[in-house]
């Protein structure tokens, strides 16, 4: 090789690994972890309101997908989009046509044109899922404000596991103070980093001590356990990584 053949190659190296540098965002680069987790968390705009999802994956083929749950989205028809912001100031818009939903389990997903932002965590196993673990939820409530200008920025609500019974629709439930808005956002074990859940619904008891707020006191969350969800996803073609962290018992997994 060449002396001007190197110094070349080396300009050519260099914009190669500039264009790779510049193609991540500043705020992703200098990240903590935590923060990385959040710019992953997804907030969808319907025709009626706003919930939350996230990218999952990839899959044994590579591929990820976007998961919520399907009351978020039901209210749209096929010619009314959604339009979905990322923490990173991405903004995308998808059709409701697009998503295969399972109603019972008040699940629903679509293929993601990337894998880039996906969360890229295991399905926890429902050996490994159990009672007073730690949990966050990840989310977007209603009634807070989601960040500066073009970018959005989740909330965390934080509790633990307070019954699982591995059975259909909501079987996993917990004591983090969820609101709505939250709906189709992950929830993740604490120590584990799994994904836990696919967030659903609040439980509530009474009504809020503020009088203004006129609202139900809201004490705690349910969702669809990360078994269920693998189930859903598997059945319709896409295998997610599951953790080792625990085995199968008596065939449940």
């Amino acid at each position: 090789m060449t002396l001007s053949t190197r110094r070349i190659f080396t300009l050519l190296s260099t914009l190669n690994l500039a264009v790779m540098v510049f193609a991540v965002p500043d705020s992703d680069a200098k990240a903590t972890p935590k923060q990385q987790l959040d710019q992953r968390i997804l907030k969808i705009n319907t025709a009626g309101d706003h919930g939350s999802g996230f990218v999952i994956g990839p899959d044994s083929n590579g591929r990820c997908v976007i998961v919520t749950a399907f009351h978020v989205i039901k209210g749209n028809t096929a010619s009314e989009p959604l339009f979905v912001h990322t923490p990173l100031g991405q903004k995308f818009s998808l059709s409701r046509s697009a998503f295969t939903v399972d109603e019972a389990l008040d699940l629903a997903f679509t293929p993601a044109a990337t894998c880039t932002n996906s969360l890229s965590i295991p399905f926890a196993r429902a050996s490994a899922i159990t009672v007073s673990t730690r949990v966050h939820i990840k989310g977007y409530p209603l009634d807070q404000e989601h960040g500066v200008g073009q970018r959005v920025a989740p909330a965390t609500a934080t509790g633990r596991i307070s019954q699982y019974n591995d059975n259909h629709g909501y079987d996993l439930s917990y004591d983090a103070p969820t609101r709505p808005g939250y709906s189709g956002g992950p929830v993740i074990g604490e120590s584990s980093g799994e994904l836990i859940a696919v967030h659903g619904m609040s439980d509530t008891v009474g009504d809020s001590q503020d009088v203004d707020s006129r609202e139900r006191l809201r004490v705690g969350g349910r969702g669809v356990s990360a078994p269920l969800l693998h189930r859903f996803l598997r059945r319709h073609g896409f295998t997610m990584p599951r953790s080792d962290r625990a085995v199968c018992l008596v065939g449940v997994c």
